[in-house]
């Protein structure tokens, strides 16, 4: 990898010293061709940098996954067949969910001998690397320019935050359910614009198909990009029968699996998991903090952002536009990591074309210095390099904080203790001071890697408290707000949900808990080291 870096730089280097030569001594520089590959060289090498940065330096999946690991396994106990429910927290979950990654990690741990957890920890990076490549080919299309594309696949890559939500354990399925979407949209453009028919449709079917074995918001936002390229593109009777083909062998295609779930638990479990996606969340503020929000030290990013959605208006590139608001009307939940894809778009038409029509206007230029000019210019290049590198070092610090989000090695010790030292039936209550449920990574992985029941995990629970289940993730948040006994045993009761054990992972509960059982008389001591405490209800 070291040597791949070092053959960017060494290309840099002769980009900017072509240009120099060919200043000085007319020589001929670097063509539009070989600085596109070189940007699509530089956002897939440090796109893979970054995406691989966390779980390295974690040595343990970062964030999530716990329950994909338990689904993982459940295959090797049904021996391929698809579960009716998984094992993860003993709660007869529906085995709903879309299961292409959990079958592939299955079948890669069974042929090559490697662990779950490992497979969880490098598939998720792997597989959104290639979504560069993805991203490429479908933004190279909707831009109609391989430089623009390469431009926007640079920017993809090196977004801090852009690839955080596929690079965690959970993105075994995030990251496929990422690639499927962006491989259906090419195929389904290519489609509408009447190229090889039968080619694409073929290639849509498959790629709309695996997008719907891969991941449930996938599903949805797979569906509604390509409803919204038939309005763009489309608007024809062919394009409409040829639409009509694609839902229809998609709907075969994939027929083994969501026929089987019918079969075993019919519709309940998706109604269920589409009252979970957040709808009501208020578009104007979710808009304003996808453009605005940016953790950086500059900036620069929220105002490409500006300057290219105003410049997709005035220039009309209207489907960009729509489809930076529509995941937010389909899928809130899910809306950010997909309104990534056209405003990345944006950005490289803020920087290759907004920025330079306001800089020829200002110079009174004409005409308006393009592209195929400014690749040419060192002045341009080292701008653009100077940028790279500042999102790669940004992209690195968020790969920092997925770090500190990553189960710690105490906390698995003392998972593995309860493991092997607690009735397989015993009912747990994690206590770790985290207000997040779903970005708990200790709560998550703990009914996964001790074989228990814990009360206080809300993976799992969208397949089956529909409507009920933020009435439980704001109960389940209160819960990590107590500081003694009486608060907790007071929650229990007024949730109805009991346990017989209590654990505590110290890093962020209050000081006053820790005391609190520490005193109680009903509670014993069974496990305690600095960073995990567990007690045993007497009472």
């Amino acid at each position: 990898m070291l040597a791949i870096v070092n053959l960017i730089f060494q290309m840099l280097l002769n980009l900017f010293n072509k240009g120099k030569m060919a200043q000085t001594k007319e020589k001929k520089s670097l063509s539009l061709n070989e600085w596109t590959v070189l940007l699509l060289g530089i956002a897939f090498v440090f796109g893979i940098l970054v995406r691989f940065f966390p779980g390295f330096q974690a040595g343990f999946p970062p964030n999530d996954g716990g329950m994909f690991l338990s689904m993982i396994e459940d295959l090797s106990e049904s021996h391929y067949a698809l579960p009716q429910f998984t094992s993860y927290n003993h709660l007869q979950i529906p085995y709903a969910y879309p299961p292409f990654g959990f079958y592939l990690a299955r079948f890669l741990s069974d042929m090559f001998h490697i662990p779950g957890l490992e497979l969880i920890r490098w598939l998720p990076p792997l597989v959104n690397s290639l979504s560069i490549l993805a991203f490429y080919l479908l933004s190279s299309e909707l831009l109609k320019s391989k430089p623009l594309g390469a431009l926007a696949s640079t920017f993809y890559a090196l977004t801090p935050g852009a690839f955080g939500w596929f690079v965690m354990g959970g993105g075994l399925t995030r990251s496929f359910g990422s690639l499927f979407l962006l491989l259906s949209a090419f195929a389904v453009y290519r489609l509408f614009l009447g190229e090889r028919r039968i080619h694409y449709i073929a290639a849509s079917i498959l790629f709309c198909g695996l997008a719907i074995f891969s991941h449930p918001e996938a599903i949805i936002q797979t569906a509604a990009v390509c409803i919204l390229l038939w309005l763009f593109y489309g608007q024809s009777l062919v394009t409409f029968r040829d639409a009509l083909i694609v839902g229809a062998g998609t709907l075969i295609f994939t027929s083994p699996w969501w026929g089987t779930i019918l079969s075993y638990h019919g519709l309940a479990p998706f109604l269920s998991a589409l009252q979970t996606g957040s709808y009501g969340t208020s578009l104007w503020n979710a808009l304003y903090k996808m453009i605005f929000d940016y953790e950086g030290l500059l900036p620069i990013l929220p105002l490409l952002r500006v300057i290219g959605i105003s410049y997709g208006l005035m220039k009309k590139r209207f489907f960009l536009v729509s489809w930076t608001i529509l995941p937010y009307l389909v899928d809130p939940r899910n809306a950010p990591s997909v309104a990534y894809y056209p405003l990345t778009m944006l950005v490289a038409l803020a920087l290759a074309e907004a920025i330079p029509m306001l800089v020829s206007r200002v110079r009174n230029r004409q005409p308006i210095i393009t592209l195929s000019e400014l690749y040419k210019s060192n002045a341009y290049n080292s701008i653009i390099f100077i940028l790279f590198i500042y999102l790669f070092v940004e992209s690195g610090l968020y790969g920092f904080r997925l770090v500190n989000t990553t189960l710690q090695p105490a906390e698995i010790q003392a998972m593995t203790w309860i493991k092997e030292n607690t009735p397989q039936d015993g009912v747990f209550l994690p206590l770790t001071g985290g207000q997040t449920p779903e970005g708990d990574p200790f709560v998550e992985w703990f009914p996964a890697l001790t074989g228990r029941r814990s009360q206080s995990t809300i993976q799992g629970s969208e397949w089956l408290l529909g409507a009920e289940f933020f009435v439980r993730y704001a109960n389940l948040g209160r819960l990590q707000q107590c500081e003694s006994v009486a608060c907790v045993e007071a929650w229990s009761v007024g949730t109805k949900l009991e346990y017989q054990y209590i654990v505590i992972a110290k890093n962020d509960v209050a000081d006053a808990l820790v005391r609190s059982f520490r005193d109680d008389t009903a509670y014993t001591s069974i496990y305690s080291t600095d960073d995990v405490e567990v007690y045993k209800l007497e009472k």
